[in-house]
């Protein structure tokens, strides 16, 4: 395989933000301040293919809910129940995430181009694997492993190409770019949902998924380039000429364990990633549970893929406006007062639309700003190691999610739904997470602090940021967590 690399020529770095640690104010890494990412120009382009392959990937896979609706009611795989089903989701979901830092290693010893082509190629054969597979293992090998190694590869090189052209709109270009998830949703779902009632059977809507993305995918691929910041440590040509145990020890890097902002946020995306399986893939069958018949069932998943379409722009928009960090905040609560106010009392159509609708807003909070929260914390050098941390622990949450949903389920409750104990336990992980974020905050408003001393040239000022940051009380805690600035 030839290596592919990416020179500064190809790509013109083009600086508008501040370009030195002088103007560094503590809000974002220093490094990123050093050759700023232009917040925009060519990386619009690679924002739009990164949308488009995650409408083909994370988009295509979503109607699995539909798929999943079909394979509990005709009995199609001998031997196959409501957790072998949710245990082939959560391996998809494993292999997604854990193989970022493959993904990482790959990219930065053979380039972007090559290594992405892997995963369209092995996605491509998952899809028409599985609708070729008789039997419950030779299903959860294709349409599990297969495909989440895939779907890995490709999410994995995308999301550390992309960050890297942002800093003041990254999450704004996070957001828009997951838009493709929702929109991938809505049509992978309509489409499955049609193709299985008409032929009858399963094959022909994998084979026609397997068809779609493997188009998309290789088409986008020309689109996307990485862009080389002037500090880069792993994409310019003398690294990528590096062996590759050295790559492999740059990936995965230890030190990245002694960070305790980080171990928060690994913390937070990984139960709120946890809790978004279950809600994703557990709609459409709570559904049928109170009483809606499959049609109705389907339309309830597309409102919430619609809803997430809309939802993921919004959710990187209102990030950038309010902060990263507080909007996150505001977002994770909102989902846990909805999951424990409004979801357990859904039991009619129209008001299981509405909550679908509410829902999809801003379930997708993590995964549009785990990323920027994370860089803001490690800097780009180090974001591969990082998100390899913390895309392993979201992909152990997502092994085992749908598993405990499933086995959740109780349908001999009289006064609630089947789904009652699922919905509590969703709603207590949206709960904890939203708490886990609060010392993430005060961290980062003591970093700020810091900098804010230095550059003070008022006395009483810097005498105000020094007692704010050396009185350790819990009253100064709580009033630097809840400080109000912008961040």
């Amino acid at each position: 395989m030839n290596k592919e690399v990416v020179s500064t020529e190809c790509i013109p770095v083009i600086s508008t933000q501040p370009s030195n640690k002088d103007d560094y104010d503590g809000n974002y890494h220093p490094d990123d301040y050093i050759d700023a990412a232009p917040d925009g120009g060519y990386g619009w382009w690679c924002c739009a293919g990164v949308a488009m392959m995650n409408f083909a990937t994370w988009g295509a896979n979503s109607s699995f809910g539909v798929m999943l609706s079909f394979y509990l009611q005709d009995d199609e795989f001998p031997g196959g129940d409501a957790t072998l089903y949710a245990l082939m989701m959560g391996l998809l979901m494993f292999f997604t995430l854990a193989t970022i830092s493959f993904a990482s290693i790959g990219l930065y010893k053979f380039g972007y181009r090559p290594t992405v082509w892997v995963g369209i190629i092995v996605q491509l054969g998952a899809y028409l694997g599985a609708s070729f597979a008789r039997t419950m293992v030779q299903l959860i090998m294709t349409q599990g492993v297969l495909l989440g190694l895939a779907i890995g590869i490709i999410f994995g090189a995308n999301s550390i190409v992309l960050p890297s052209w942002f800093l003041r709109r990254r999450a704004i270009a996070l957001g828009i770019s997951q838009a493709g998830i929702g929109i991938g949703g809505i049509v992978f779902s309509l489409s499955t949902n049609a193709i299985i009632h008409k032929t009858g059977d399963h094959k022909w809507a994998l084979r026609f998924l397997g068809i779609v993305s493997f188009a998309i995918c290789a088409s986008t691929s020309f689109i996307i380039k990485p862009r080389i910041p002037k500090n880069d440590k792993h994409l310019n040509e003398a690294e990528q000429q590096s062996s590759l145990l050295k790559v492999i020890k740059s990936v995965l890097d230890y030190k990245m364990l002694k960070s305790f902002p980080l171990q928060l946020i690994t913390v937070w995306v990984a139960f709120t990633n946890a809790s978004y399986i279950v809600c994703l893939f557990s709609l459409s069958n709570y559904a049928v549970s109170i009483g809606l018949n499959e049609t109705q069932a389907t339309t309830i998943t597309v409102l919430f893929n619609l809803s997430q379409a809309v939802g993921r722009p919004l959710t990187g928009y209102l990030c950038e406006v309010f902060g990263r960090v507080n909007f996150s905040l505001m977002g994770t609560l909102y989902i846990c007062i909805l999951t424990l106010c409004w979801w357990i009392n859904v039991h009619s159509y129209a008001s299981l639309i509405c909550f679908a609708l509410a829902m999809g807003l801003f379930v997708g909070v993590s995964s549009v700003s785990w990323s920027p929260l994370v860089v803001d914390v490690v800097g780009m050098n180090s974001f591969a190691s990082a998100s390899s941390w913390v895309c392993f622990w979201m992909a152990s949450g997502s092994l085992i999610a749908e598993v405990v949903a499933v086995n959740l389920r109780d349908y001999s409750l009289q006064s609630h739904s089947p789904y009652f104990y699922c919905q509590l336990f969703v709603g207590s992980m949206y709960c904890f997470s939203t708490m886990v974020l609060i010392p993430y905050r005060e961290w980062r408003i003591r970093r700020m602090l810091n900098q804010w001393k230095k550059q003070s040239m008022e006395s009483d000022r810097e005498y105000q940021y020094e007692e704010l940051l050396t009185d350790n009380s819990p009253r100064s805690y709580i009033k630097r967590a809840l400080l109000n600035v912008k961040i």
